[in-house]
């Protein structure tokens, strides 16, 4: 039962799909750095290179596992974040609210551009998702 050709939508049904198929993936592109992060603290010997000692960078590495866990986890609490806004813009039909909720996914795009980016194409999608829900009219 599709929509007629003469009716109007009554809910942002595109902003809400591209939206949410971006915050499924930035969740799992999360998901996929702290399963990295614990991995790396599960064999710290991987980060004991003795013998390249002379690397200025070397002394950084064993820092590399806590930044992942780190950006881990602010990606998680983003893409959280946006799976419910993305979820409650599915069921808004004012306009304001959804200009509203539309604005708050484009910032939580921005952000989870630089921590949870969603194989990228997460992030476009979640950028797409609310720029039509900013522009979306009834």
């Amino acid at each position: 039962m599709g929509q007629q050709p003469g009716m109007q939508s009554t809910t942002p049904h595109t902003a809400y799909i591209l939206s949410l198929i971006g915050s499924i993936l930035m969740l799992i592109s999360s998901i996929i750095v702290l399963v990295g992060a614990g991995i790396l603290m599960t064999f710290p010997h991987l980060f004991a290179f003795r013998r390249f000692g002379y690397y200025p960078m070397m002394a950084v590495m064993p820092l590399a596992p806590i930044l992942l866990l780190i950006v881990g986890v602010i990606g998680l609490i983003v893409s959280v974040l946006a799976l419910y806004f993305s979820v409650r813009l599915g069921r808004l039909s004012d306009v304001n609210a959804v200009h509203s909720t539309g604005i708050v996914l484009l910032i939580l795009a921005i952000i989870g551009l630089f921590v949870a980016n969603g194989f990228f194409i997460g992030f476009i999608l979640l950028l797409i998702g609310s720029i039509l829900a900013i522009t979306w009219k009834p």
